[in-house]
């Protein structure tokens, strides 16, 4: 007998057929209807293929649509993979560290299982690759200039003797805690079992996963920056050690760098929050972070853009300089992260003039295609030398000038940033999404 199923499969449905007429009764009426219950086979459930590899935004007004979820799924499935190690600070303002975020805000929008499942892959591959973690195989188990094997992410190249770390490792904090908040603003989730497994070891469950990255950052703050970095004697202020440390010893930290663990700190506070578990750290935490932010915003000096909008003029560092504009990306990012938790005391009217000097100044001030350089509308070099496109914490500005949000999004799209870029396309679909 010919058949087109396969031996297997062959095998199978001659073992049903006799399962089900050895399973009716030889004495059966003929004349009565047959009770025997059906037999039901389960359907064979497969894993999820996502394909694709574009984002898109099919529209700059309205709700995401499900177009723009699914070709953002697609990509963060496809396209991006974890690194083996935080070499360039790749975690911290790298594209995989970018990518956390952009997930977060994307399942922050749409509340699809799978893009937090992504998101939770991203951050196993960050927390299993710390220094004091990871195998030296794999990249860890480096000498930091501390002289001893540190909990954090280090900097450096691998053949670097002594290796780097700072008050920047807040930022992997900062991204891991975001996962966990979003958990945790999420009850229902909390007992189902995390769709990607858990083959480190971190937690089988939404809630477990989340506990797990808290406990792990919360012991990072305890063991590698309060010791070290927060200047007790000077109202907590974020300041590098001495000797042995090398890089800005004894001075305070960089604005953007000082908002990276700012970061850290009120995500982790927004999480002992919801779980109610540790008053005594959330009390620490705030006692960090208000001075800092207050420090911050005592340092802005009233400027004027051409347009006549109140802007502002502050350092890259304290306590002189002026700021760039691919660093002030990072104070804008660090700003909106404790504005939008309502812990801080900050307005919408203390933040305008962030927002004018953004749009007003830097975004205004185009000299070949790029965009100035520095915040009082200069153009340098390195750092200072601009942008043709808007980096994608600068869209957090719109919640402030939401009459800049379609700007902001036609220079993505004319500058090809849609297809490629989970920062930029997650966060204009977040702020798109806010909008309608």
């Amino acid at each position: 007998m010919k058949t087109n199923l396969s031996p297997k499969l062959f095998l199978f449905a001659c073992i049903l057929v006799s399962t089900i007429a050895c399973g009716k009764k030889k004495d059966a009426d003929p004349d009565k209807p047959d009770t025997t219950p059906p037999i039901v086979i389960p359907p064979v459930v497969s894993p999820p293929v996502y394909t694709g590899t574009s984002m898109i935004v099919e529209s700059l007004s309205g709700p995401v649509t499900s177009n723009e979820t699914i070709a953002f799924k697609n990509y963060i499935y496809n396209k991006i993979s974890a690194p083996a190690t935080n070499d360039g600070n790749i975690w911290v303002y790298g594209n995989s560290g970018k990518q956390i975020e952009a997930c977060g805000l994307m399942y922050e929008t749409t509340h699809d299982i799978a893009i937090l499942d992504r998101m939770i892959y991203l951050c196993d591959a960050a927390l299993a690759g710390r220094n004091d973690l990871a195998s030296a195989v794999n990249g860890g188990q480096r000498t930091i200039w501390t002289g001893s094997i540190e909990p954090v992410w280090p900097s450096s190249k691998p053949e670097v003797l002594v290796q780097q770390a700072g008050v920047e490792q807040g930022q992997i904090l900062s991204h891991m805690a975001f996962c966990s908040l979003l958990i945790l603003q999420n009850p229902s989730i909390w007992n189902n079992t995390v769709g990607i497994g858990d083959s480190k070891g971190f937690g089988a469950t939404y809630k477990a996963r989340a506990l797990k990255y808290i406990t792990e950052a919360d012991y990072v703050m305890d063991k590698w920056i309060l010791p070290r970095f927060i200047r007790t004697t000077d109202n907590n202020r974020y300041y590098f050690p001495g000797a042995p440390n090398d890089y800005k010893p004894n001075e305070p930290a960089p604005w953007n760098q000082a908002w990276m663990l700012t970061n850290g700190f009120v995500r982790l506070v927004q999480c002992h929050t919801i779980l109610g578990d540790d008053a005594n750290r959330i009390t620490r935490y705030d006692a960090i972070v208000k001075p800092n932010i207050d420090w911050f915003f005592a340092n802005m000096k009233p400027n004027t853009s051409k347009s006549g909008s109140a802007c502002y003029l502050f350092a890259y560092a304290y306590p002189s300089g002026t700021e760039d504009a691919n660093h002030f990306a990072y104070d804008v990012e660090g700003v909106w992260i404790a504005y939008n938790s309502g812990r801080y005391g900050l307005t919408k009217a203390q933040i305008m003039p962030l927002a004018n000097t953004y749009f007003d100044i830097v975004l205004a001030t185009v000299t070949n295609g790029i965009y100035a350089g520095k915040i009082d509308g200069t153009t340098g070099s390195g750092n200072s030398g601009g942008d043709d496109y808007v980096r994608d914490e600068y869209i957090y500005l719109t919640e402030f000038r939401p009459e800049k949000f379609e700007e902001v999004g036609n220079i993505e799209i004319n500058k090809n940033k849609i297809a490629s870029s989970p920062q930029i396309t997650g966060r204009l679909l977040w702020a798109k999404n806010r909008r309608k």
